[in-house]
């Protein structure tokens, strides 16, 4: 007699077949999802400026447009979730309950949603303002003190696209022969061209104006931006000429932008943003300054920012706006080996004693170095020039390890003093108080959060639009998502402190 046990029956599973479901759309997602109240807020928000742009009205004929609620409503979820990409955006919104819900089940091309994220430049600032009023209105934002930081955000360039003017003119001319030759084809054709020939000849005039512009930026960054470099020799990228080889915080060089933010300390909020091509953020305060008047109507009471903001000019900026300003000043520097000329420490100017009495300097070697001249004021910094006599330097002994690494016949060596103005020492005295070094403490964690918030939970760590205005848009759309998330997050807390 067989004892073996008898074979499991089991249900089979047929991937063949066809089946006709009904779908109840308002079911797909819960009634607290995420995607219904983007959907809510970006109805009370007034969409005419985006409206106005819309050629298709009532009779008339014509296709009917996509809603820029819709549209508005799909890239701020998108973001939300991580999704910077347009063709992955349009892939999810076939299978994403939030998405189809959105949708309604209907498919959206991915060349409407990467058109409509870089175009319409003033509506979608119009927008992020609106936001702002009703953030305001609720008093999550209220301006009386703010941060200011800045990241590196891939540009979409590859350090490959790099190129001198010449080589950029020699493709700019292939780029010209293969225009022509596509026009004149076109023409040759004339009804009977398809269209495919019409992209293709929309890429190969694209590819000229990229280039054309790569060759402006060359030859403006050779003349304006390293003046007084001999040995410089400007690149642009092919691609994305307004993107600039920066530094990023893996230690590499890759075609980037700097993107600035201005948060609000009350919830952390962003308030201003803005892709720009500087790699330091040197210059980078008045500006900041300049767009919060512009776009808010007002300036903040308080601006924090780190040692990189923190220089003459951004404190006589930020004096003349009126506004109280907060920084690292960095007063002392890591000891350096040489300096550019390649002298050793005791010999660089540091090393010079300065006698106060009778305003001079005395070398290593004892030599006085008298009053020369004043530099130009800028900034309200005045320069003191100090020289040593043409003889002096001439016999002298540490001539070698004194001197630059070529010097003239007449060489001599100067050193340069300072004199700070009344704000900057102004500012340096308050730094130095307890309560100033409080709100410093305060910056890294209020202005760093919302750069690894873009990065990380919307995905953008690499731009997907080309040029710094696309670029400022796409950083706007991933802050006004951050924002609305926050603003969610925000709420649910309020609400359950009240029951509580």
């Amino acid at each position: 007699m067989n004892s073996s046990p008898a074979a499991p029956r089991l249900a089979s599973i047929d991937r063949s077949q066809l089946i006709l479901r009904t779908v109840d759309v308002e079911r797909l997602i819960d009634d607290d999802h995420s995607a219904r109240s983007i959907w809510e807020l970006v109805g009370r928000l007034n969409l005419s400026l985006y409206n106005a742009q819309i050629a298709a009205v009532e009779g008339r004929a014509g296709r009917e447009h996509t809603a820029p609620q819709l549209m508005i409503s799909l890239w701020l979820y998108a973001y939300s979730r991580g999704i910077s990409s347009a063709r992955e955006l349009a892939r999810q919104c076939d299978y994403e309950p939030g998405l189809q819900w959105l949708c309604g089940l209907k498919p959206v091309s991915y060349r409407t949603l990467s058109g409509f994220r870089s175009d319409y430049q003033v509506a979608l600032d119009n927008l992020f303002v609106q936001v702002l009023g009703m953030l305001s209105a609720e008093g999550l934002i209220t301006l009386e003190r703010v941060t200011l930081d800045g990241t590196k955000i891939k540009a979409n360039a590859s350090g490959n696209t790099m190129r001198r003017k010449e080589k950029l003119e020699a493709h700019l001319a292939a780029a010209q022969e293969q225009v022509q030759k596509m026009n004149a084809q076109a023409a040759e054709e004339g009804n009977r061209a398809n269209r495919q020939l019409a992209a293709q000849r929309r890429a190969a005039r694209q590819r000229k104006s990229r280039l054309d512009s790569a060759v402006r930026e060359v030859e403006r960054l050779q003349q304006v931006k390293k003046r007084g470099r001999k040995e410089y020799v400007a690149r642009a990228s092919s691609t994305d000429p307004q993107a600039h080889v920066m530094r990023n915080g893996e230690g590499g060089t890759v075609p980037s932008y700097n993107v600035q933010l201005v948060t609000d300390t009350t919830h952390g909020l962003v308030v201003n943003v803005e892709a720009t091509t500087d790699a330091i953020d040197y210059r980078q305060l008045a500006p900041a300054l300049d767009r919060c008047e512009t776009t808010l109507g007002r300036l903040p009471k308080q601006i924090v920012a780190d040692g990189d903001y923190t220089n003459h000019a951004s404190v006589k900026a930020a004096e003349t706006a009126g506004v109280d300003f907060y920084g690292s000043w960095k007063e002392t520097w890591k000891p350096e080996q040489r300096d550019a000329h390649g002298r050793t420490p005791a010999f660089m100017g540091s090393a010079f004693t300065y006698d106060a009495e009778r305003d001079i300097y005395l070398c290593p070697a004892g030599e006085k170095l008298t009053h020369h001249a004043i530099s130009n004021a800028k900034n309200g910094v005045r320069r003191h020039i100090y020289k040593q006599p043409r003889w002096a330097c001439r016999s002298c002994a540490y001539r070698d390890q004194c001197a630059s690494k070529k010097p003239a016949a007449d060489w001599r060596r100067s050193v340069t003093r300072i004199e700070e103005s009344a704000t900057t020492s102004a500012f340096k005295a308050k730094m130095k108080t307890d309560e100033a070094q409080k709100i410093y403490k305060q910056r890294s964690q209020i202005a760093e959060f919302p750069h690894a918030w873009i990065k990380e939970r919307c995905g953008l760590r690499q731009f997907r639009c080309r040029g710094r205005w696309k670029a400022s848009m796409e950083a706007t759309w991933a802050c006004l998502s951050y924002n609305i998330t926050r603003w969610f997050s925000i709420r649910r807390k309020l609400s359950a402190a009240a029951v509580a």
